[in-house]
């Protein structure tokens, strides 16, 4: 009996080492590039404040994230919390220019950067979500919880639903039973 016991135990154990395994290989394998979204928007620098709040706040299903350009380059993240402190009066003749944060001011990540770096940038600087770079230090996308949890369980063919990842965007945590922060610092170390 104790020896089938045993038995179980070092196969049950094994099966999850096995997994932890598989799960750290390829949070070193999975680059940015590969997780990487398009959900942001580009908008005009040059447009004053008024004209950005009744374009894009207004929308019935507005994007959460915003990067203004102008001349042809990106200028910055365009800040939501900061536009809302900015008096209604200055709305008409202040532009984008004047509350967009500069990329190299905003937490971001190359497109060659890991997965595991990605969620350790995340989580040690508590971030909703981090822009990335494309060599050329223009905006190729943008990866929050969400998109790592289903890029990850596309490659290691997981069971995850769409409304799971929903709640791990919306919530900014992973599932409860899906210790990436963890494998992902320990991998660091």
């Amino acid at each position: 009996m104790w020896i089938a016991l045993l038995g179980w135990f070092a196969v049950r154990n094994a099966s999850s080492y096995d997994n932890v395994t598989t799960l750290q290989e390829s949070l070193l394998k999975v680059v940015a590039a590969d997780v990487m979204t398009g959900d942001f928007r580009v908008v005009d620098a040059d447009q004053t404040l008024r004209s950005f709040a009744d374009l894009y706040l207004l929308e019935t299903t507005p994007s959460q994230v915003y990067f203004a350009a102008s001349d042809g380059r990106y200028r910055g993240l365009v800040s939501i919390d900061d536009f809302r402190l900015t008096q209604r009066s200055e709305w008409e003749t202040q532009t984008l220019h004047s509350i967009v944060h500069p990329l190299t001011e905003i937490p971001t990540v190359a497109e060659a950067t890991t997965i595991a770096e990605v969620i350790n940038k995340l989580e040690n600087e508590q971030l909703p979500r981090i822009t990335v770079l494309s060599p050329a230090g223009a905006v190729a996308g943008v990866i929050d919880r969400g998109d790592i949890v289903r890029a990850l369980a596309q490659k290691l063919n997981l069971r995850v639903t769409d409304a799971e990842i929903k709640r791990v965007k919306e919530e900014g945590s992973y599932s409860p039973g899906l210790q990436l922060a963890a494998i992902a610092k320990s991998i660091a170390n």
